[in-house]
């Protein structure tokens, strides 16, 4: 038997369902926010996918784009992204 769903009930199962390029960038709200030069620390235990984080990050900022906006490390302890 179906059953009707409200606008807000239907918008939080297809959040769930998102895969592929639709899915949200993690950490996308504090890469955001920085300013040019300043930095954000990523640990591998923060990090919950099985890629590397540069490639991820990589794939999202940099690939296929003629600016580059941001800059990964690899320091004690994770990643460095810095907005350059």
């Amino acid at each position: 038997m179906p059953v009707v769903k409200s606008k807000e009930d239907v918008k939080a199962i297809l959040a769930t369902k998102r895969t592929g390029v639709n899915k949200p960038v993690l950490f996308a709200a504090e890469i955001e926010a920085l300013k040019k030069g300043e930095g954000l620390l990523i640990t591998q235990e923060e990090f919950t996918l099985r890629t590397s984080i540069p490639a991820y990050y990589y794939a999202k900022y940099s690939k296929g784009k003629e600016v580059k906006t941001l800059s990964i490390s690899k320091v004690d302890g994770g990643y460095l992204l810095t907005k350059i």
